[in-house]
């Protein structure tokens, strides 16, 4: 079972930790290079949460609620905890909140990350859009309010 916590300060270097073992060699094969988040401001503490197990962080999500949609900026695990379901619980709790607030839930991935978007695809998102360096996913859209007549 997993915990959800609002992030702290104080995680700013799990969390600089967890976007290099996640990112860098997506980063590497697209742009040659990485530069990860170091410093308070580089990070939205806001909008992020982070996953614990046992009272242990092993990732954190990320999300930006904008007029139109509801964006999952950042899904990172820990390798360790990877591939045993915790990512699906986690996407389908964040596309539960999408509902609730009446969104389709939108998100990107970079085009070298081919498990993250074979996962997204699994799990019912649909491509949306493609740049050279992103392909963007989006949630179904929402069926419309019923209005059952008398």
């Amino acid at each position: 079972m997993y915990t959800l916590r609002p992030a702290q300060p104080t995680d700013v270097t799990f969390l600089s930790s967890l976007e290099r073992e996640v990112m860098e060699s997506h980063a590497r094969a697209l742009w040659g290079a990485f530069r990860p988040g170091e410093h308070i401001s580089d990070f939205d503490l806001r909008n992020t949460r982070i996953v614990e197990v046992d009272g242990q962080a092993i990732g954190y999500v990320m999300t930006e609620q904008t007029s139109d949609h509801l964006r999952l900026r950042k899904l990172y695990l820990c390798s360790a905890h990877q591939g045993q379901g915790l990512g699906r619980r986690l996407l389908h709790q964040v596309q539960r909140e999408a509902d609730a607030l009446g969104l389709p839930l939108r998100l990107s991935v970079l085009r070298p990350n081919t498990r993250a978007l074979a996962f997204y695809e699994r799990e019912g998102l649909r491509v949306a859009e493609m740049t050279e360096e992103r392909i963007f996913l989006q949630s179904p859209a929402l069926p419309p309010a019923s209005n059952p007549t008398l």
